[in-house]
């Protein structure tokens, strides 16, 4: 399960140097985000949820799914009883909506969620208009988690969260 960590960088220098141990770890750069304005922490903690992506998921490989058996049934059917082009290509694109909305059911168990508390997301908001900039790392599990926590405490950040909690 992904595993969110997040740290204020109290200036610039304390930023790119924590970036750049991020990146040395191994994690893509596409794992983090950095916020630079109290606004933007909204945005941030109203990230699509697990549940969200195991939506698309679902969607997307039952629709594939619903062509795959749209054509079975028009190939079973044969040539006799084959209809029109327009109304083949319909069905199959019935199959494939009934498909994707199958798997929209299957693949979530809620809707998208909010990442992180209000109390939170104010105390970061707060952060980043003292001049701190809020750096978001998603790592792929706790052992990742905590690698991420050991860094930044080597770097001497003070404020680091994860999962709603303050890591120390």
């Amino acid at each position: 399960m992904l595993q969110e960590v997040y740290c204020i960088a109290h200036n610039d220098n304390q930023a790119h140097e924590i970036i750049e141990k991020i990146k040395n770890m191994g994690i893509a750069p596409g794992a983090f985000t950095v916020i630079e304005k109290p606004e933007k922490v909204d945005c941030m903690a109203y990230r699509a949820s697990e549940e969200a992506r195991n939506a698309a998921n679902g969607a997307s490989r039952c629709v594939i799914i619903g062509l795959l058996f749209g054509a079975a049934v028009l190939g079973v059917m044969g040539v006799a009883g084959l209809p029109e082009l327009f109304q083949a290509i319909l069905f199959i694109a019935g199959t494939a909506l009934s498909g994707a909305i199958f798997g929209t059911i299957v693949g979530s168990s809620g809707f998208a969620k909010k990442r992180i508390s209000e109390p939170l997301e104010r105390h970061f908001e707060e952060e980043i208009r003292e001049g701190g900039k809020l750096i978001s790392i998603q790592g792929n599990n706790s052992d990742e988690r905590d690698r991420l926590i050991g860094t930044m405490n080597a770097l001497d950040v003070a404020d680091i969260h994860y999962s709603d909690e303050q890591a120390a």
